[in-house]
This record gives structure tokens, C-alpha cells and sequence, in this order.
């Protein structure tokens, strides 16, 4: 079921990487419904039939699929870049119950099936699948949906076990929420019960109520996958402090903790708060989503992209978590992957857009080489003047020189090799980072040595590859930019 599938969708997907009209979609929709055995010539896949209402009206659904001339169920056709509104879902559920059809199908920019449950007010959405290889929703849906295999009676029942597997897990989350909200009550009622059958017979119920008045219980959600370690990945440079006898390279091993869990690295701690926020949001869209954790907050990459879109650009090398297992689905259907993409420059950036939804974050010190990474605050100067830019992709580090505005790219600094057009420095640029830099496999630059730029939009432009106001550009740890500290007193 799982190649059926497979076959079944990849037109589908592909005509949604190119964005095909109505039209074309719902001619393909047919032909693939043929690979389901349903025979257009026998009548089985009927293109907006005209059926009669009452004395003078009709109806007319996109598709009608029949079998031995006795309706079987409804398609609803929309674009594959359409976004799903409630619009769509009353006129499908108004086609099936016209019909006196127990399912209908939205295929759109997903496919998605409904079911007119026994006296429910409205159609019940019971599965939704998004258009892409491999799913295994969609191995189920070819199954239930195949001629072969397709009956009424078996999709009613299919139905019904879904729904009652979604009120499961609804009610599970439920019991999960209430004790992440009322942790400290329930563990300590539940402690009390045990800890007097265990130690009754030596302690009385208020020693044992009193010993667990001075902890502190909390619950928080730990079925996150567990990230894959990278050992060629390095930790995250946090600062490079060379002088004129040293160039030594301190890294940051901050933990980063979510409502009082575990401490974590940049990366995990990123994707763990993203996926956590989507267990929370089942509602949320991918716009949603996106305007929760905007792509400002990352830099270049964004913090969250779309599978469609990281397949078209087939990046290089290991930008965002887009293993299967890590891999997130919002509301509407869409697989999308989070960035991988952290450091120091834009770590604080997305720490404070976390706060500011509402989360708690812990930060551990720093354990990296004695040094000790304190949060700075807001409007105060950084005390190495180390700033970060990630603009097209670059990973940049420098240090800004408040005598002269100089700016000086650090050794190790990714640039592409790549320019834009419009760039009238090219020629010169490429050349002078070509001479001190080495290639990567990815389209980059390695820098070798440190260099200095006579102003921070020059280096930025540098660090880019095409114009850049560096003010703006260039930020520090916290998120701040040279505009902000230097040019706001």
C-alpha cells in the first residue's frame, strides 16, 4: 500500500511545486483515482455531474465517485496552493448529505477525509494527510479508498475507530495539561498516599505533608525525540578574543532549559520549544506557526521552512533537523522542518521571542574553558564588541573597533562564494576572499586569516556578497545591533 501511495501522490505533489490551476489539478485528481481501480469509461469517476435537487435545483460536486451506478463518495477539488477555509468543508458536507453520503473528500492542498457522523451537527474531519512520500496515513487512505478494498460499511467503521482513537488522545492530553498546570498539587497528593504506606509505621502524615511542602514539583512535556549528536559538529563558538599573541577559540556549552526541564544545547533546546508549541497548538497552521517564530529571529535560513521548500533549494550539509523522525506537521497539512542554524548571534533573538509567548527559560553558565557567559543587559555595551551576521546564508563573526568603526572579520567566518548581480564590488571581493580563504563543499568561503574592513557596511557586504547596511546588519549575542548601541546614545 505504501508504493500505491507513492505513485498516487507524487503528481499530486509535483503539480503543487508548480503551483497548476484548478483545472489541470482536478484533471489529475481523476487519473489518479484510476490508479485506485476506479474506471472513468465504466461511469465510476463522474467530472461535475449535474445532479437534481427538489423540482428545479441541482448540484454540481467536482467528482462523483459510483460504482454499479450506486454513489459511493464525493471529492471537493481545490487548488494545491489553496489554504483550506470553512467555506469548503460546509459545501462538501452539503454535497454528502444531498447525497445521503457518509464520506466526502477534500483534495486540495492536502487531502483530507470527512465523515458525517450519526447526528453530529457538522462533517468530522478523521483524517488529514499532507502530500508527500512515504506517509503512512497515506498508505491508509489508499487502502480505504481503493476499489478493491472499498465498501461503505468499512468506511463507517474506519471512521468511527478514528474518531474514537482522536477522543483518546484528546482526553489524554487533557489528563496532560492539568497536571503540567496543577503539578505541585497532584504529585504531592499522590507522593503523600505512598510515602505513608512505605514510611507509616516511622513518620507521621504531617511529617511526611511537611517534608513535601519544601519541594517543588512541575511537569513538562519530555516526548521529544531525542536529537542526533554530530560529532564533526563542533559546540557553538560563543566568542573569539585574538590579540597580537593569541588567537584562541572559546566555545559555548550554555544549557538552556524549557518550564524546568532539562538543560539543553542551542540547537536541541530550539527545536524542542518549536515542537512543544505545536503539541500545545494542534490548531495552528503553518502561517501560524511562522508568525509565532518569524524568520527574522534565525537570520537567513528562518527558523522554520517547509519540506517542499528545503527539497527545491537542496541545500547543502545539515541546516535544519529534516530527518523523518524531527520532521513537524501543522494544522493544514504542511511537513516542515526547524533550523539548525544557532549560535550566539541569534540566540538571544529567539530566547526573548520564547519569553514573550509566554514560556519559561532557564539558562545555565557556561562551563567552556573557565569562562563564564553571563546574559548582558538590555542597552549595555558588550564588553568584546563581538558581533554576528547571517545574511544569505552567511555565518560571519567580527569584532567592531569603536575608534575608527573598523570592523574585523574573524578567521573561521563562512561567506558564499556567490554574489548577487546587483553587487558592483564582485570582482574585488571575491578576489580579496579568495586569496585568504579555502572552499567548502557547500558553496562557502572559509576565512583563514582575520581581516579588517574600514567600516561595518563595507565587511557586511563582504560577509554577504552583495550591499548590506552594517548598522542594521551586524548584531551582537543578544540580538542587538550596531545601530542600537553606537548610533542611539
Amino acid at each position: 500500500m505504501q508504493e500505491m501511495w507513492n505513485r498516487f501522490v507524487y503528481d499530486l505533489s509535483e503539480a503543487k511545486k508548480r503551483d497548476v490551476d484548478e483545472d489541470i489539478y482536478h484533471s489529475l485528481i481523476e487519473t489518479q483515482m484510476q490508479l485506485l481501480g476506479w474506471a472513468k469509461w465504466k461511469g465510476e469517476i463522474c467530472h461535475k455531474p449535474n445532479i437534481p435537487i427538489g423540482n428545479s435545483k441541482f448540484i454540481q460536486p467536482d467528482i462523483l465517485i459510483k460504482r454499479d451506478n450506486e454513489d459511493q463518495f464525493v471529492i471537493e477539488v481545490k487548488r494545491p496552493v489553496h489554504t483550506q477555509t470553512e467555506r469548503e468543508q460546509v459545501q462538501l458536507e452539503s454535497y454528502m448529505r444531498q447525497l445521503k453520503l457518509d464520506v466526502g473528500i477534500y483534495i486540495g492542498e492536502h487531502i483530507e477525509v470527512f465523515y458525517d457522523k450519526p447526528k453530529s451537527k457538522d462533517a468530522v474531519s478523521v483524517l488529514l494527510i499532507p502530500l508527500e512520500i512515504d506517509n503512512k496515513l497515506g498508505a491508509k487512505f489508499v487502502e480505504k479508498f481503493s476499489k478493491e478494498t472499498f465498501t461503505k460499511d468499512g468506511i463507517v467503521e474506519f471512521c468511527e475507530a478514528r474518531i474514537e482513537e482522536m477522543n483518546r488522545q484528546a482526553n489524554l492530553n487533557k489528563i496532560k495539561e492539568g497536571l503540567i498546570a496543577n503539578a505541585q498539587v497532584q504529585i504531592t497528593e499522590s507522593l503523600t498516599s505512598y510515602l505513608m504506606e512505605k514510611y507509616g509505621s516511622t513518620f507521621s502524615e504531617a511529617d511526611i505533608k511537611g517534608m513535601l511542602s519544601l519541594l517543588h514539583f512541575s511537569a513538562s512535556l519530555t516526548d521529544a525525540p531525542a536529537l542526533p549528536v554530530h560529532k564533526d559538529t563542533p559546540p557553538d563558538p560563543i566568542q573569539t578574543l585574538p590579540t597580537n599573541d593569541t588567537k584562541k577559540r572559546v566555545y559555548d556549552h550554555t544549557g538552556y532549559s524549557l518550564e524546568g526541564g532539562e538543560f539543553m544545547g542551542k540547537n536541541k533546546f530550539v527545536y524542542t520549544v518549536v515542537s512543544t508549541y505545536v503539541r500545545q497548538h494542534p490548531e495552528a497552521t503553518f502561517t501560524d506557526i511562522e508568525r509565532a517564530f518569524p524568520p527574522e529571529l534565525q537570520g537567513s535560513f528562518g527558523v522554520v521552512q517547509t519540506m517542499d521548500y528545503i527539497k527545491e533549494r537542496n541545500f547543502k550539509g545539515r541546516r535544519y533537523f529534516k530527518e523523518p523522525e524531527f520532521v513537524l506537521k501543522s494544522s493544514d497539512g504542511i511537513s516542515f522542518a526547524v533550523s539548525t542554524e544557532w549560535g550566539k548571534g541569534n540566540i538571544g533573538r529567539f530566547l526573548k521571542a520564547v519569553r514573550q509567548l509566554g514560556y519559561h527559560v532557564e539558562t545555565s553558565p557556561s562551563t567552556a574553558s573557565g569562562a563564564e557567559v553571563a546574559d548582558k543587559d538590555e542597552g549595555k555595551k558588550p564588553e568584546t564588541n563581538l558581533f554576528h551576521i547571517f545574511v544569505r546564508n552567511s555565518n560571519a563573526h567580527a569584532v567592531f573597533n569603536e575608534a575608527d568603526h573598523s570592523m574585523r572579520i574573524l578567521k573561521g567566518s563562512l561567506l558564499p562564494q556567490s554574489t548577487v548581480p546587483s553587487y558592483r564590488d564582485s570582482e574585488k571581493r571575491n578576489a580579496v576572499i579568495a586569496a585568504m580563504s579555502k572552499a567548502t563543499n557547500d558553496g562557502f568561503w572559509e576565512l583563514q586569516h582575520d581581516y579588517t574592513l574600514k567600516s561595518p557596511s563595507t565587511a557586511a557586504s563582504y560577509c554577504a556578497g552583495r550591499s548590506c547596511n552594517g548598522w542594521d546588519e551586524w548584531v551582537n549575542d543578544a540580538g542587538q545591533s550596531l545601530d542600537e548601541l553606537y548610533r542611539s546614545e
